[in-house]
């Protein structure tokens, strides 16, 4: 086979089943397998290997912004062609000419009260409703709410596990509440609807029935940001932090519900909201007080 026989992501699901899954760790493979379903761009999966290029693919990183998963994303593509190289599929890996994404560490901001009320108004109408409501009402990453699956929702445990995007190790239990539940049971007949709706035998192209939330990255971060202009997806996982500490949440609690490593990255957003809370307080304070 050459370099017009196969698509990008044809050979990215052979190097992975080939060259990867014999040799690697389940997170490792796992944190492949999200990258290639999850976040390399569909535009660029379905091109030929010899008509890509490094405007092409440098075009679409950028749209994952500085961030990790952008970082990840060309580690896993120069990976993927380098090997298609060496196996004469092509006469060069262009990932070689494509820039390196440089992370830029953005601090999350959560939405006030009155923009998450606006928030959830325009949600009502949206197909991803469920979706964002779960984000608002577990702290999860983008990544652990698109993978999560219906096998790891424990209804009689009352708890879901989150398969972490990292490691075994950040896998964690978080409480199944009423609200949560609510949330699945919404997410559950919405997905038997679509379902039954584009596929009259019951077959559903997008992903397999186990999948919770059967949708693409790239489609949940545009329709967020049709919702919230003014903020990143990112920014629920801020906001349930934030409501945790405006209702008074055992800071350890919020830590492991979420998922930090430390405590101290849970406790800076408690201290910038206590901080917020004193400097209202404070506000209405006089030195000349009417009694």
């Amino acid at each position: 086979m050459n370099g017009q026989a196969w698509t990008l992501g044809a050979w990215l699901w052979e190097w992975y089943q080939i060259y990867k899954v014999p040799n690697l760790a389940p997170y490792s493979l796992r944190n492949i397998e999200q990258m290639i379903r999850l976040h390399i761009p569909e535009t660029l999966k379905r091109l030929p290997l010899a008509e890509l290029t490094a405007y092409g693919i440098e075009k679409e990183l950028v749209k994952l912004g500085k961030t990790r998963t952008a970082v990840y994303a060309r580690q896993v593509l120069f990976s993927a062609l380098a090997k298609a190289e060496r196996l004469g599929f092509i006469s060069r890996n262009i990932m070689e000419a494509v820039e390196k994404v440089r992370y830029k560490k953005q601090r999350g901001k959560a939405l006030s009260i009155s923009e998450q009320t606006e928030f959830l108004r325009a949600l009502e109408k949206s197909r991803y409703k469920w979706l964002m409501l779960f984000y608002l009402h577990t702290g999860v990453r983008r990544t652990e709410a698109l993978t999560l699956e219906w096998r790891d929702v424990d209804y009689d445990g009352r708890v879901i596990l989150i398969r972490g995007t990292k490691t075994e190790e950040s896998f964690r239990y978080i409480p199944l509440t009423d609200d949560v539940a609510a949330i699945l049971e919404g997410q559950r007949k919405q997905n038997k609807k679509e379902r039954a709706k584009k596929h009259p035998r019951g077959r559903y192209a997008d992903a397999p029935p186990s999948v919770v939330f059967p949708y693409g990255r790239e489609p949940v971060s545009r329709a967020f940001k049709a919702l919230c202009p003014a903020h990143h997806l990112h920014d629920l996982r801020h906001t349930f932090i934030t409501r945790c500490a405006e209702s008074g949440v055992n800071v350890t609690v919020c830590q492991q519900i979420v998922g930090h490593t430390t405590a101290d990255m849970t406790l800076n957003v408690y201290t910038h909201v206590m901080d917020e809370f004193k400097r209202k307080e404070l506000a209405k304070f006089t030195i000349n007080p009417k009694f």
